[in-house]
Formats: C-alpha cells, structure tokens, sequence
C-alpha cells in the first residue's frame, strides 16, 4: 500500500527531471565564452546543423537564426478511462485548465505545466523533430477525478472517498517518420522550421503508452482487494497516416492537419498488491486499435515572435477475450485531449 509520502516522491522525481534537462540544456550556451569545451561542443553542433540543412530543400523549409526558443503557453486537458476487467471502471479528469513554461535548444523541446487553482495536476513533454525522424514523450498526472466503479461487494460511499485518493498517470512515447523531406513535422508541432510552402507528408508511428491507477494514502481496508491494488494498462501500437502543412499569407499563417490509425500489436493489464506486480498478458484481442489526430493554426511575424493553437486528441481501444482470468470479453479504453495556446520568442 502507498502511503502519503508517495504521491508527494512522483512530483519530486518529475521536478529533478525538469530541473536536470533544464541544467543540461543551459550549460552549452553558458560556457561558450569561458571554456573552450562547450565552445567546440556548439561549433560542432553548428557543423552538424549545417550539413543537415544543406540536405534541405529550402524552397519548401527553412531554419530560424536562433538556438533557442522560450514559450509561455495555456493548456487545457483533459482524460478518460475504462475498463471492465474484474469490473466496471469509469474515470475522468474532466476539463482542466494549466499554465506552463517551455524551452527549446536546437529544436528539443521541454515543456513544463501546472494546474491552475487547488487541483493537482501536472504535465512534463519532451520532444524534437527532424527531416525525417521525429519523438515525442508526455508524463501527465492528475487526480483530480470523478467516475464510478462497480464491483461485486464494494461500498459506493467509501468508493467516494477512494477516488479522492487516486492518482490516474499516463505515460506516453511516439516515434515518428515522415516520407517527405519537404514537409516539415517541426514547423507544425513547434515551430522550431518554417514551413515556405505548402506540402503533405505519409507517416509512419511507433507508439508506446501506458495507464497508471495509483492509490496513494492509506484508508481503512473496508473495501475488496481491487481498493488495495495498484492497477495499469500498456500498450504497443503501430500505424501510418497522413499530415498536412497548408502555408497563406505570405508565410506567416500555417495549418496543420494530421490523421494516424494504429493497431495495438501488444498490450497487457497488470497490478501491484502487497509488493509483488502480477499481470495478464496480451492474449490478442478480437478489436485493439489506437490513433492519434493533430490540428494546428499558427502565426509568426519576422523570426523572432509566433503565436500558435493547436489541438492533440489520442484514443485507444480493445475488446479482449481471457478465457483463463474471465469469461466474456473485458473492454478497455482511453482518450487524452489538449488544446494548447502558445506564445514564442526565439533568441
């Protein structure tokens, strides 16, 4: 069983994260001027950066005369969950709404965000894109929920009370390929290229999530085993879809649409209970799918100033048959929304 101290070690561990990439980031541009090692270091990146860009079709892409790139950014998320397995679970976070910071050298991107008001909520991404190759990783956590369960002997008052103890955590990784050189996945997502012309891209993803449901401070054992468990759900998906990067305006307005289907070609549902971790593996469910659609407008004056909104909707599916944990099908499901607000400055 967690106790109170655990809730409080996840958000310690995401702040030294932060705090260390954050470090790692600035020591090149701090010691440019004093050692001569972060000096050849930047040179060497320069170097890099240029015969990466001289590769380019610059008719279609080009690059800012910035290494970095500082945001102030409003969030809204939102989450949900379900699964039927030993049960009927249903969670949500509902709308939230979070103010965070993000820092970007050389096109790798850290973002940072907090709920605003008393709810407990927080999101750590990091990310960069290439000409081809591109990642992305989130850590949200939240626990400001509300839902049901249903199960066989389970009090609906002290379920009320559990859930205000629970902590639901979804990790994610994408890996990313885009076809075509002349489009750019980076001027759509970040805004670290510019888009000059209008081109479409095929896209290859490698995704990898999973669901934490985490019950973090200790409460009488009134409730069956499921309260004094610590449930999660991974998932391995691959697809390929389509995005779009449509240029007005003289270069300055850009939109972004994509669309990637996947299919979840590994997934496994486990717990952790008095110490041990048990789990049911992937016996390939009858439906397991998952996808992810973008949509973005962006606006940027000169090469310093960009304003951006955009919008990322991730789902995932599977209707599964255990024939020896179960009878029946158990269903699980999830969907993860934001709808970000950006303001950049490149220097």
């Amino acid at each position: 069983m967690y106790k109170k101290t655990g809730k409080k070690a996840i958000f310690v561990s995401m702040k030294r994260v932060l705090f260390l990439i954050v470090l790692l980031s600035a020591l090149p541009a701090a010691g440019q001027k004093k050692d001569s090692f972060w000096r050849d270091w930047n040179d060497f990146l320069d170097m890099r950066a240029d015969k990466a860009y001289a590769k380019t079709d610059t008719t279609y892409v080009g690059r800012y005369p910035y290494i970095w790139d500082a945001r102030l950014f409003d969030q809204a998320t939102g989450l949900y969950f379900v699964s039927t397995f030993g049960g009927d679970i249903h969670l949500s976070s509902g709308f939230c709404n979070r103010a965070g910071v993000g820092l970007s050298y050389r096109g790798l991107g850290l973002n940072f965000s907090h709920a605003l008001g008393k709810r407990r909520s927080h999101d750590l991404a990091l990310s960069s894109y290439g000409r081809h190759f591109g990642f992305e990783f989130a850590l949200r956590a939240t626990n400001d929920l509300t839902g049901s369960v249903e199960m066989s002997g389970v009090d609906a008052a002290g379920l009320k009370d559990k859930i205000d103890n629970l902590y639901l955590i979804s990790n994610k990784l994408n890996l990313l390929y885009s076809f075509n050189p002349r489009f750019s996945y980076g001027a759509a997502m970040k805004q670290t290229k510019i888009q000059r012309r209008s081109a479409g891209s095929f896209i290859a993803e490698l995704s990898w999530s999973v669901w934490d449901m985490l019950f973090l401070e200790e409460t009488e054992r009134t409730l069956d085993s499921f309260y004094e468990a610590n449930y999660f759900y991974q998932r391995f998906s691959i697809g390929a879809g389509y995005g779009y990067n449509l240029v007005l305006g003289q270069q300055h307005w850009l939109l972004h649409a994509s669309l990637i289907p996947m299919w979840t070609f590994y997934e496994m549902l486990g717990w952790r209970k008095d110490g041990k971790r048990e789990r049911v593996n992937y016996p390939y469910g009858k439906i397991a799918y998952a996808g992810s659609a973008h949509f973005g407008v962006y606006y940027r004056w000169g090469t310093r100033w960009s304003l951006g909104f955009s919008s990322v909707v991730n789902q995932m599916a599977s209707s599964t048959h255990f024939s020896s944990k179960a009878s029946g099908f158990q269903r699980f499901g999830g969907q993860e929304w934001q709808a970000i607000l950006s303001l950049g400055c490149r220097f």
